[in-house]
């Protein structure tokens, strides 16, 4: 008799990175693929993070601090609450599982928005809950909707700030509308795995809305701006008993110590975060301007990415981050996201988003003299 799984894993599909970059010069050949979906930082970690890893090399022999003590003391420090308030997992997304681990029951319902992040439904699948999806009102999160839905049978309720896929941005107050509007027993998940890269005006934010309410929680990550995706490190901002139910759900040693040495020291550098981004902010900008050039719409963003129309081109829409992947400038297609029609391109250095404005002219409907852009000031770490 075979083994039986649960059935809940029906609905969920193994995440897929996709091929190497090695992989795909083979398959299509290629001197040079441009890696522009995954939403990574293009530069490497901090010089000064680097040193610290290179020190640390010689104790991966043993095990880490399974509390992570030093880093959660930072991290108390910089958002002004206690350790007890600060929980870490390997990466934002260990620390999402986990919350539903803990908070979700079959049946439970989980407030999100439509799109949003697709481990979102995951996670909803595995511990059988039911998702309840609110579409988004030109393209941002419509918060009134979703305090709207929220019901007897609500557990969680989920807000990517900004939002992945779209990059669009909700300020802090009208999340703390939000908070004040559902009931204390809904746990309310403020994603911000992108916050590093807002530069909206918007006063305080959400881990200062949790110091009143402990039904909220905020989830950041070290993966992006930081330039540390490899070594998975993310933290939650939470109540204490929050913080205890995932601290009995995760696994022993759940950050490396070399996660915790490279957080621990890249958290030292903030002017380093500040330059990278200012960085990232003009070379949106100057994106959009030159996609606008060219006749193609774009999402308003507050991310490291954002979502650029594949109409008006030689290859229909479907087609579009297929025939540019084939061209080496690998972005990822909309239709999986919930955004047909587009395609999420992530901001990569300013060579890697001239070699995609290239690869795109070259599937312009017009055949004229293709644009050669003039760089954008950038500067930054």
């Amino acid at each position: 008799m075979p083994v039986r799984f649960i059935p809940e894993l029906a609905d969920v599909v193994p995440y897929e990175g996709g091929p190497s970059l090695e992989a795909l010069k083979r398959r299509h050949g290629l001197e040079r693929v441009v890696r522009l979906a995954s939403n990574e930082y293009p530069l490497p970690p901090f010089p000064e993070v680097r040193e610290a890893l290179l020190g640390a090399l010689d104790g991966v022999n043993r095990y880490p601090d399974s509390l992570s003590t030093d880093l959660r003391e930072a991290l108390a420090a910089r958002h002004d609450c206690r350790p007890e308030e600060i929980a870490v997992g390997g990466g934002s997304a260990e620390l999402l599982y986990l919350l539903g681990q803990v908070v979700l029951e079959r049946g439970d319902e989980v407030v999100l928005a439509a799109p949003t992040f697709t481990a979102y439904h995951d996670v909803i699948a595995i511990n059988g809950a039911v998702p309840v999806a609110i579409p988004l009102r030109d393209h941002v999160h419509d918060l009134e909707a979703m305090a709207a839905a929220v019901s007897a049978r609500t557990k969680l309720l989920l807000v990517c700030n900004p939002n992945n896929p779209t990059g669009t941005y909700v300020p802090t107050a009208e999340i703390r509308r939000l908070v004040e509007s559902v009931p204390d027993e809904v746990l309310v998940v403020v994603d911000e795995a992108y916050r590093e890269f807002v530069t909206a005006e918007d006063g305080e934010g959400p881990p200062a809305i949790r110091r009143g309410h402990d039904n909220v929680v905020v989830l950041r990550t070290f993966s992006k701006i930081y330039g540390l995706a490899g070594l998975r490190t993310g933290y939650a901002v939470c109540a204490p008993e929050v913080r205890e139910a995932l601290d009995k759900a995760r696994q022993p040693f759940n950050v490396t110590l070399l996660g915790q040495v490279a957080a621990l020291e890249a958290l030292r550098h903030q002017e380093r975060v500040v330059e990278r981004r200012e960085t990232n902010a003009r070379l949106r900008d100057y994106l959009t301007a030159r996609l606008a050039e060219r006749g193609h719409a774009t999402v308003p963003t507050q991310a490291n990415f954002m979502l650029v129309g594949a109409d008006g081109l030689r290859r229909p829409r479907e087609e579009v981050c297929g025939a540019l992947l084939a061209a080496g400038a690998m972005v990822r297609d909309g239709a999986v996201l919930g955004c047909p029609g587009w395609m999420r391109m992530t901001l990569g250095s300013e060579d890697e988003v001239a070699f995609f404005l290239e690869k795109l002219d070259a599937l312009e409907v017009d055949d004229q003299a293709r644009r050669d852009p003039v760089s954008p000031d950038r500067g930054g770490a």
